[in-house]
């Protein structure tokens, strides 16, 4: 049985795609524990799983517990089901900030995975990077790297780097959302309907980001759009003024930062 603490959108997200993934068929082996009573009827309702109110009864009767809460309430959580951890469950934080070390000092268990998924798990195009102990080497690493799979791509790195991740993929669709938020509405006071110019911007960042994914380099694909003395080569100049790259620096370390804290709880 696999474990949800938590059926907000990123659980909702990770079932969603293992179930439509042709690796997981696994609806009757879900288990999400809720405190929203709509929420849990939604979730029963929409992917068939089974549900409670209750952690503790999750964290029992699964081997794999995924932990799907905000970093503030992870204290309660693992008060809830501290009990019911032995070193057989298999424990996988998607709460930012929360450490490895942190975990162990909490639960009877030394498989302990930390994951930083984003939000573009919600269609299966998601960036999940995942960090463990050195001590454990066991198959369950194997099921949990094909369960985020199922939402989008995966890789694995130390955990040292996971606050600058959480900076970069963790938050990195809000800042991503707010510049083509800033381009939307530019184009309305430059003359275009709002339908027209979120068209416009979203179809540019996805088309955008379908040509990097081939390998091709930003700087590379800066220049194939800028012609000296042409537009883009005006509004680039501008950006330049304005120093946007340390802009974009400071709200990433900002992000990072704020990681750093909501970890200090050991």
């Amino acid at each position: 049985m696999i474990g949800f603490i938590g059926g907000g959108n990123m659980a909702e997200a990770l079932i969603k795609g293992m179930i439509q993934s042709s690796m997981f068929k696994v609806q009757h082996e879900i288990h999400v524990s809720e405190p929203s009573e709509s929420r849990r009827v939604y979730l029963q309702k929409t992917y068939e799983v089974k549900t409670s109110s209750s952690n503790g009864e999750v964290a029992s009767s699964c081997d794999i517990i995924i932990l799907a809460v905000k970093p503030q309430t992870m204290d309660a959580v693992l008060d809830e089901i501290a009990d019911a951890v032995n070193d057989t469950k298999t424990v996988v934080s998607i709460a930012a900030g929360i450490t490895l070390s942190y975990l162990q000092s909490r639960l009877k268990t030394g498989k302990i995975i930390r994951v930083m998924p984003n939000t573009p798990a919600l269609i299966q195009e998601g960036m999940s990077v995942y960090s463990l102990c050195e001590c454990f080497t066991g198959s369950e690493v194997n099921i949990v790297k094909s369960i985020l799979m199922s939402i989008g791509r995966v890789i694995a790195l130390p955990e040292r780097l996971m606050d600058a991740v959480t900076a970069v993929s963790g938050s990195g669709p809000a800042f991503i959302a707010l510049f083509i938020e800033a381009m939307i509405e530019a184009g309305e006071i430059l003359g275009l309907n709002r339908n027209d110019a979120t068209e416009l911007a979203v179809q540019t960042a996805l088309g955008t980001a379908k040509l990097l994914d081939t390998g091709m380099s930003p700087e590379n694909l800066r220049r194939m759009v800028t012609s000296p003395g042409g537009t883009t080569a005006a509004g680039l100049k501008v950006f330049e003024e304005k120093g946007l790259k340390p802009v974009v620096f400071e709200a990433l370390l900002a992000a990072k930062r704020r990681s750093e804290e909501l970890g200090k709880k050991e």
